[in-house]
């Protein structure tokens, strides 16, 4: 083989590798692609929650369904929370039903919004909806009251969005 022949096919294979690192592996999802990322187990069945999620096309879809997941889990969280500020009426868990997990729920709305138009903006907001359950735990854990599932789950939610909307381009 000549040697300009020997260049130009390493050279297309350098090529297709490098389009192929922006692509999830071989069979694998996208959904089983960002649980990857977020490196906790509790990710896969979390977000077959959806049904939508795993049979996403590409990264601006999925980042769709999982923020507009995040939404819908951050009211349960919310109500869930309410609940808790009930039973525990101190300014602390209330501040955390009400307020943080309202600004949770805005930080998701506001990443969907987002999406097309300014993906880093979308990113970020994905990100910054976990701080909401962050500090919500924080609290619980000051008054002896055993973290919910649903506040990690929004917490986990989050932290997919981010590695979701993290792939758009």
């Amino acid at each position: 083989m000549k040697s300009s022949k020997v260049s130009c096919l390493l050279f297309t294979l350098s090529m297709m590798l490098i389009f192929q690192c922006s692509k999830p592996a071989l069979g694998e999802s996208l959904y089983e692609s960002v649980c990857k990322e977020t490196k906790n187990p509790s990710c896969f069945p979390l977000l077959k929650g959806d049904p939508r999620i795993p049979s996403a096309k590409d990264y601006l879809e999925i980042s769709r369904f999982i923020l507009e997941f995040g939404v819908k889990k951050g009211r349960e969280g919310q109500a869930y929370l309410q609940g808790i500020a009930k039973k525990y009426p101190t300014e602390l868990i209330k501040l955390c039903a009400n307020n943080f997990y309202s600004s949770t729920i805005l930080s998701f709305q506001s990443a969907i919004l987002e999406l097309k138009e300014d993906f880093l903006t979308a990113n970020y907001d994905a990100k910054v909806a976990g701080d909401g359950p962050a500090y919500c735990a924080e609290r619980l854990k000051e008054i002896n009251i055993e973290e919910p599932l649903i506040n990690q789950e929004v917490a986990l939610i989050s932290q997919a969005a981010f590695f979701a909307t993290n792939h758009l381009e």
